[in-house]
């Protein structure tokens, strides 16, 4: 057997290699391991390729899910709402990090 090019990646001609698969879709290192277990579990490692899919997809889950958590804009808002002009910049204004607004005269 040749370990580079396993039966259970398929030389037929007509068949795209997983990993030339992966490639062309820039998949990243989870999706593309989803992608190799499951095309892959029938002819190599059965039920324990599809454990590994199933952890790599609820991983890719979980980062998806994260994108989607709101971010905390308390203080954002509570600065919008402050009336004291300390804390306010006017439209167009620069602000300087120690200073406040930097006069552009």
């Amino acid at each position: 057997m040749d370990p580079t090019n396993p039966s259970y990646y398929g030389h037929d001609r007509s068949v795209v290699e997983c990993i030339d698969y992966i490639e062309s879709h820039a998949f990243d290192f989870l999706e593309g391991n989803v992608i190799k277990y499951v095309t892959r579990y029938e002819d190599k490692n059965g039920l324990e390729d599809l454990r590994k899919a199933k952890w790599y997809l609820e991983r890719l889950i979980q980062r998806e899910e994260a994108k989607m958590e709101p971010h905390d804009v308390s203080l954002y808002k509570s600065l919008i709402v402050h009336d004291d002009p300390k804390y306010q910049c006017g439209i167009g204004e620069d602000m300087d990090e120690t200073s406040g607004p930097i006069n552009q005269s």
